[in-house]
């Protein structure tokens, strides 16, 4: 709340963070008068119909087509047939204005990696590649146990996790991010942002639950 204050922060845009959901940081964020805007369309629909999301992977799963292209039609401002390629397109272009005009990008991270201090996300919509670079300032909500020591620790677990969520071998995206992005292009002055925002601020939130150490053995796949 703060960090948003001082940067002036208007809106605000999201992706990939359960633990925003878990300690209630939109109605937070909305009191403060800052519009959120959730870019996971699912969550997005959860949002716009001013529900609590009903499945951990498959959010919104209680809605019907009919009342999804209800509820976008009358955000968007335009009558939405029931069709998914229409709401799909609808809500693409709705939501990438959006993430443009943000002044800040809040997400998760599925692993954060200590040896190189790597955030990495996972995803299959692309959105949360967006909002991690796009925006001015991109704050990422971590909890400790998505601490992982090395690189290596972190490849075993993307492997795990895109299996067991969603029965892929891999995501579409794989975003790592170590830092804020430069480029050396302009020969004696290197520039910030080249790529990504100006700043990446890390938040780290303890449970204060036990979490067992990483084991590969445990975690090996066949």
């Amino acid at each position: 709340m703060k960090l948003g204050r001082e940067r002036n922060v208007q809106r605000v845009v999201k992706s990939k963070s359960v633990v925003a959901t878990e300690i209630g940081l939109n109605k937070h964020l909305e009191n403060a008068g800052i519009e959120v805007i959730e870019t996971d369309l699912r969550e997005w629909v959860a949002q716009l119909a001013g529900e609590e999301l009903s499945h951990l992977v498959s959010q919104g799963i209680q809605k019907n087509i009919e009342q999804v292209a209800e509820l976008l039609s009358k955000t968007i401002g335009e009558r939405l047939e029931p069709d998914p390629e229409i709401l799909l397109q609808a809500s693409r272009h709705y939501l990438r204005q959006s993430i443009i005009n943000a002044d800040m990008g809040i997400s998760g991270a599925n692993i954060a990696i200590a040896e190189t201090g790597t955030l990495v996300i996972m995803d299959n919509e692309g959105n949360s590649r967006l909002i991690a670079t796009l925006p001015p300032v991109h704050v990422a909500l971590i909890g400790c146990e998505k601490l992982v020591s090395s690189l290596n620790d972190g490849a075993t677990i993307l492997k795990l996790l895109s299996k067991n969520a969603a029965g892929k071998k891999m995501p579409t995206y794989i975003t790592y991010i170590s830092g804020r992005s430069t480029t050396a292009d302009i020969p004696g002055a290197p520039l910030l942002r080249a790529q990504g925002p100006e700043e990446i601020h890390i938040v780290l939130l303890d449970s204060h639950k036990e979490v067992k150490k990483f084991n590969e053995e445990t975690y090996r796949l066949p």
